[in-house]
C-alpha cells in the first residue's frame, strides 16, 4: 500500500473514530436528559416559579371540597380534588406547570371560587399524588386534561356547557393541544410553549454551559457547538423515547390550531364554535421566550381561532401576575364573563 493511501486508510479510520465517539457521546446525553426530564415526582424549588400568585381568594369549607380519582385512556390513576359553590356554576379546571403540583394551585383556585367558580384542580400524571409515570411535558398529558374534563362534568354542581381550563406554563401548552371540546366555553393559557423541542434545546445548552463554566478558557471555544450538540441530543431523545415508551415526546401546540378547524367542521360539531383563547406572557420570559407566544397568536389568527393577548412589558416565566395583580385579575374576569355569557347564548 502506497503512503497515499496509508494516510487516507488513516484520516478516515480516524473521521470514523470521532464520528462513533460523537454518536456514542450524544446517546449518552440523550439518555442521560431523558432520565432527568421524565423522572416522575421530581418537584422544583417553588422559588424558581416565578409566578406570584395571588393569596386573597378563601378556600370553601371543608363541606364544600371533595377528593376525586380517576383514570385515563391509558390506565393512568389521578388524583385531584374538587370545589363546589352551593349551588350549579361554571366550573374552572385548573392545569398545574412541570413539576409543580395542584397544591402550588390552590391560591388560583380560592380566588376564582371567589368569583364563584367551581374549581377543578388535579396532579397530571408523575406529578403530586397522581401514578408515578415518566413525564413528557405535554404530549402523554394531553389525556389527563380529557380524562379530568370527563370528571368535571359528572359533577352535579357544574352546568352543562360552561367549563374553563386555565393552564399554566405546561398545563397552558397542554389546554392548548387539547382536541376541541364544545362544552368548552374558554381556554387561558398563561406562559405555554410552542415547540417543545425548542424548549428542550434551551435546557440543553443552558446544562451544558453551566458544566462548562470550570473549564480552561481555551476550551471555552467548544461551547460554539454547543446548538449542534443540544440539536442532536433532543433528536436522538426523541428516537429513545418512542423506543422506550411506545409513544412520541415532543409536543407542537403551535400546529394544533389546524386540527382544530378539521375537528370543529360543521360535520363533528353543527352547532360548536372555535373555543377562544386568552393567551398570556411576559416580555421577560427567560424559559419560555414570548417569540413562542407571538407564534401560538399568529398560527391561531390564521386559523381564525378567536384570541385575546395580554402581554406585560415586566416579568419573568409567569410573571405576568406579578407585574400588575389587578389587572391580571380584572383581565381573566372580563374573558370568562364574555365568553361564559356567548356560551349561553
Amino acid at each position: 500500500m502506497s503512503a497515499k493511501s496509508k494516510a487516507m486508510v488513516g484520516l478516515a479510520t480516524g473521521i470514523g473514530a470521532l464520528a462513533l465517539g460523537v454518536t456514542s457521546g450524544t446517546v449518552v446525553l440523550a439518555n442521560h436528559f431523558l432520565e432527568e426530564f421524565t423522572r416522575p415526582h421530581e418537584v422544583i424549588d417553588t422559588e424558581d416559579f416565578n409566578l406570584v400568585l395571588p393569596v386573597t381568594g378563601t378556600e370553601p369549607p371543608a363541606s364544600l371540597q371533595r377528593l376525586v380519582s380517576f383514570n385515563t385512556k391509558d390506565g393512568a390513576q389521578l388524583c385531584g380534588e374538587f370545589w363546589a359553590q352551593p349551588q350549579p356554576a361554571p366550573t374552572i379546571i385548573l392545569c398545574h406547570g412541570f413539576r409543580i403540583t395542584r397544591q402550588h394551585m390552590r391560591p388560583v383556585a380560592a380566588l376564582q371560587y371567589e368569583f364563584g367558580y367551581n374549581v377543578l384542580l388535579f396532579d397530571f400524571r408523575g406529578h403530586g399524588e397522581s401514578d408515578s409515570i415518566a413525564t413528557t411535558g405535554g404530549k402523554a398529558e394531553v389525556k389527563d386534561l380529557e380524562a379530568a374534563l370527563v370528571v368535571a362534568r359528572q359533577q352535579k354542581e357544574t352546568l352543562p356547557g360552561k367549563l374553563i381550563i386555565h393552564g399554566f406554563s405546561m398545563g397552558a401548552a397542554i389546554a392548548l393541544l387539547l382536541p376541541p371540546q364544545p362544552d368548552v366555553a374558554g381556554i387561558i393559557a398563561d406562559s405555554p410553549y410552542a415547540h417543545l423541542d425548542d424548549i428542550l434545546r434551551r435546557l440543553i445548552r443552558q446544562y451544558l454551559t453551566l458544566g462548562s463554566d470550570a473549564w480552561k478558557p481555551f476550551f471555552h471555544k467548544v461551547r460554539n457547538l454547543f446548538p449542534m450538540i443540544a440539536w442532536a441530543t433532543v433528536m436522538t431523545s426523541t428516537f429513545v423515547f418512542r423506543v422506550r415508551f411506545g409513544h412520541a415526546l415532543l409536543a407542537y401546540p403551535a400546529n394544533s390550531f389546524r386540527c382544530w378547524r378539521n375537528s370543529h367542521s360543521l360535520k363533528h360539531f353543527p352547532l360548536a364554535k372555535y373555543t377562544p383563547i386568552l393567551l398570556i406572557h411576559a416580555e421577560d420570559d427567560d424559559l419560555i421566550p414570548i417569540a413562542h407566544a407571538r407564534e401560538l397568536a399568529q398560527q391561531a389568527q390564521s386559523q381564525q381561532i378567536p384570541i385575546d393577548t395580554y402581554f406585560v412589558n415586566e416579568g419573568n416565566h409567569c410573571g405576568a401576575y406579578k407585574s400588575n395583580p389587578e389587572e391580571y385579575i380584572t383581565t381573566l374576569q372580563k374573558f370568562l364573563t364574555k365568553h361564559l355569557e356567548t356560551q349561553a347564548a
